[in-house]
């Protein structure tokens, strides 16, 4: 009885999603060789929006990274140099594609 009030809300869960929501990793602060931080978790997008992996590199190094869900008016697949700077900005859409 109880593999089957597992199975029923799984089921549910699965159902509820309509498979269009997307999981994606939630991280305020990751550095290189450390792993992430500020660990958030997980975040879901809305339509219009993606998964995100944000890169801030200084001289051709990469000095920390940004994960998580996209606002609605972000721009995807972006490049900004400021001074020797690098902000690139890579999205995703797929379940824990930012990973």
């Amino acid at each position: 009885m109880v593999k089957i009030i597992s199975a029923v809300i799984i089921m549910l869960f699965f159902l509820q999603a309509d498979g269009t929501e997307i999981i994606c990793r939630y991280c305020n602060l990751s550095l290189p060789f450390h792993g992430c931080l500020l660990d958030g978790g997980t975040c879901r997008v809305n339509p219009g929006q993606y998964c995100k992996l944000e890169y801030h590199e200084q001289g051709g190094v990469e000095w920390f990274s940004v994960k998580g869900c996209t606002t609605a008016k972000e721009i995807c697949h972006s490049k900004r140099i400021i001074s020797n700077t690098v902000h690139l900005t890579q999205c995703c859409y797929q379940d824990m594609c930012n990973l």
